[in-house]
């Protein structure tokens, strides 16, 4: 059964599995709730309490009959696995909040590191992909992994925001003086697709990067070496996504 989330405001952090004309719930702690649905968590990290509910807002305990014909046992903590992991997750507006202002902030950084504006090539800024997101109204959902969601996201932003995942490749010689103090720092940056260290000591090297982060790493080597760094950008292409 596939997970779905309600947005229900409620008071009490819960997970809720609503089966044969029944309601079963345990209190959770929200973060390692999630956490244990994506497989990252102990399920008693997860749960504040080790008991099945049928209103955990009135304290009304599920009956044993009840969760016998449903899940077979009157275990709690197999039961709560079936409920977190089938069943819808609520939270109280505190944590939902912080929980929306998490994911967005993740999906930003996640675009401005490796995107660019498709008609200019240039780097995108927090602010212009934020206000793409407000002016599209796109939401995340904030109970899955921001990278699961980024091809509906970029769907719904690009009627507003060009933008590209793009590759660029540079082709990059650091002289002798730079090329071992910054071979770390562009190595770190980007992924070394070919290099040779010439007989001069100078560093010789082909680059792939995001097409956003290229005036970063541009700008950074011109500023560490004075201007004594040769980059050409050789080439683009796009990325491709495994569907």
């Amino acid at each position: 059964m596939r997970q779905t989330y309600e947005k229900e405001r409620v008071s009490l952090n819960v997970a809720r599995l609503k089966s044969h004309g029944e309601n079963f719930e345990v209190v959770i702690e929200p973060e390692a709730a999630i956490k244990f649905r994506h497989g990252d968590a102990d399920i008693r990290d997860a749960l504040k309490a080790e008991q099945v509910f049928r209103e955990a807002i009135k304290g009304e305990l599920a009956s044993e009959q009840a969760m016998m014909e449903v899940f077979k046992t009157t275990d709690a903590l197999k039961i709560a696995d079936r409920i977190i992991k089938e069943g819808s997750i609520q939270v109280n507006d505190e944590y939902r909040d912080k929980l929306r202002i998490e994911k967005k902030k993740q999906f930003i950084d996640l675009v401005v590191k490796n995107a660019a504006d498709a008609n200019t090539g240039a780097p995108l800024t927090a602010t212009r992909v934020s206000n793409a997101m407000n002016e599209a109204k796109a939401h995340l959902d904030i109970f899955r992994k921001v990278d699961e969601q980024v091809d509906e996201m970029v769907k719904k932003l690009r009627p507003i925001l060009p933008l590209t995942f793009e590759k660029k490749v540079l082709n990059i010689r650091l002289p002798p003086t730079y090329a071992a103090k910054l071979y770390g720092f562009v190595s770190h940056r980007a992924k070394i697709v070919d290099e040779a260290w010439l007989s001069d000591g100078a560093w010789s090297a082909k680059v792939e990067l995001a097409a956003g982060m290229v005036n970063e790493l541009v700008d950074e080597l011109k500023s560490q070496t004075h201007g004594d760094v040769e980059i050409a950008v050789e080439q683009a292409k796009k990325e491709v996504k495994k569907k």
